[in-house]
């Protein structure tokens, strides 16, 4: 406390690593829009079925919110907390939403702009997709091109899967801060459960997707979260953060089918993000750009793979959906994001200088 002011760790580090994170799905993405199959990325040759960079990518957004989450989770109530939650990632989801149902819907319906709009229930898919964002991955009467070519001809944001498995994280911390129960005791039980699940249950519910997803994604939320109570009481060190990132290298090379193995490179992560030495490039003027940039990502990919036809590769639809994606991010933060989080105050809150 100084001056009656709760005072925090910041973080700058954080903002490149996200925004690269981000960018890593674009590339990824971009191979598998334009040629229809991930089987030329390069990490999906060097290693394998359903691996690709871009995995890579969400795991570190997952990690390091997890991380910062639980460090935001320190300040005020579980109703604060969620409310700077819903700030964070609902703003800029609801536009996104709404350009995809009332711009792409209608420039990419085969019933016509005329015909889309007169006769495609738009409230209803809106309400649909703002509740469940997986919905709005494929929307009605919204395709890029014919369908019999490739299942990814209906996919308006392929993306959209991590948004509610993100939204369920924070719902199970607010409600581990209303129990008393967020401590690193009870993230090392659920880490330990959630990285061991898969070697019993590959598909554990094969009928549910969202709870398959979740146990997926979510023990990199919680390896997060572990890691932000370690760093509160002890910074990472350098010799660690090696032998983590080697022992996930190894991992890869010998294990590369067990899906928790690059959690092993997340303390290496939260080491440079965390670091007193390691100065990154804080992105002060360009903003916190990370996440608009992966809402856009995959309809901008989708929206040039179709402006270019036949002489569509991956590296044209790279060059021309990264920085229009970055652009998009840029606008999306400085028009809506930071906007939105002036509302926080009414928690009576301090600023938060680091936001996931």
């Amino acid at each position: 406390m100084h001056g009656g002011e709760i005072k925090k760790a910041f973080y700058p580090n954080f903002n490149l690593i996200r925004l690269v994170a981000a960018s890593t799905v674009i590339f990824s993405h971009a191979f598998l829009i334009s040629e229809k199959t991930s089987a030329n990325e390069p990490i999906h040759r060097l290693l394998g079925e359903g691996k690709i960079l871009g995995l890579f990518g969400v795991y570190a957004f997952f990690v390091t919110s997890g991380f910062l989450v639980t460090q935001s989770a320190q300040f005020g109530n579980a109703g604060a907390f969620l409310w700077r939650r819903a700030l964070r990632i609902y703003p800029a989801f609801i536009v996104c939403t709404l350009l995809s149902v009332y711009v792409l819907g209608a420039l990419f319906s085969p019933l016509g702009i005329s015909g889309y709009l007169l006769k495609s229930l738009h409230v209803k898919t809106t309400v649909h997709a703002v509740l469940d964002p997986s919905f709005g991955m494929t929307l009605p009467h919204v395709q890029f091109y014919d369908p019999a070519i490739s299942w990814l001809a209906t996919f308006v944001n392929g993306s959209l899967w991590t948004i509610g498995q993100e939204i369920f994280c924070y719902v199970i911390v607010a409600g581990l801060m209303v129990t008393g129960l967020l401590r690193a005791p009870l993230m090392a039980l659920a880490l330990a459960v959630g990285v061991t699940w898969q070697l019993f249950f590959d598909h554990p519910w094969p009928n549910t997707r969202f709870l398959t997803d979740f146990t997926f994604i979510a023990p990199y939320f919680f390896c997060g979260s572990l890691l932000w109570f370690v760093t509160e009481k002890r910074q990472p060190n350098f010799a660690l953060a090696s032998i983590f990132a080697a022992l996930g290298v190894l991992c890869l090379v010998f294990w590369p089918a067990y899906l928790y193995g690059p959690m092993l490179f997340a303390y290496p992560l939260v080491y440079i993000a965390t670091s007193q030495t390691i100065r990154m490039p804080t992105l002060e003027r360009l903003g916190d750009v990370s996440y608009g940039t992966y809402l856009y990502g995959w309809p901008v990919e989708q929206v040039m793979n179709h402006a270019l036809g036949q002489y569509s590769t991956w590296w044209a639809v790279l060059a021309l959906s990264l920085p229009t994606a970055w652009l998009l991010g840029w606008l999306s933060w400085h028009l809506l994001e930071k906007r939105a989080l002036r509302l926080k105050r009414l928690t009576f809150l301090q600023r938060q200088p680091v936001s996931p």
